[in-house]
């Protein structure tokens, strides 16, 4: 029996944008004082509703076109329970089970052999880290 190695790699990209992805707090910390930029829904308090920033969507929207990924109509958000000492709030947002973007792919060329090769990409989802 031959066996094959296969890797994958997961890859993670912060948007520059200026408000965080589910509240309207700042993203610029730099010579900030700890804990300014917070609001009730960044800490996850009880009755406060994540409203998604229109322009992660549309970053990562243009990201899966980019890397020629079949768009979902329809996608969904979860929370991820973790306990980390820098989330405060023990759970993260995020998709998977229905992310943006799906069965995509980036080709590449190999100088060497001359060839062109296409390198899956199985999702493009938002998540806050």
């Amino acid at each position: 029996m031959k066996e094959e190695v296969v890797i994958g790699l997961e890859i993670h990209i912060q948007l520059m944008t200026k408000a965080k992805m589910f509240c309207h707090c700042s993203t610029d910390y730099i010579g900030k004082e700890p804990n300014t930029n917070t609001c009730p829904v960044c800490l996850g308090l009880p009755g406060s509703l994540p409203v998604l920033n229109k322009k992660v969507l549309e970053f990562a929207t243009r990201t899966a076109v980019a890397l020629n990924c079949e768009i979902n109509q329809v996608s969904r958000f979860h929370r991820k329970n973790y306990f980390y000492p820098d989330l405060p709030k023990a759970y993260q947002i995020s998709q998977y089970d229905s992310p943006l973007g799906i069965n995509g792919y980036m080709e590449i060329f190999l100088p060497e052999s001359q060839e062109r090769r296409r390198i899956g990409i199985t999702r493009v989802h938002i998540e806050e880290d």
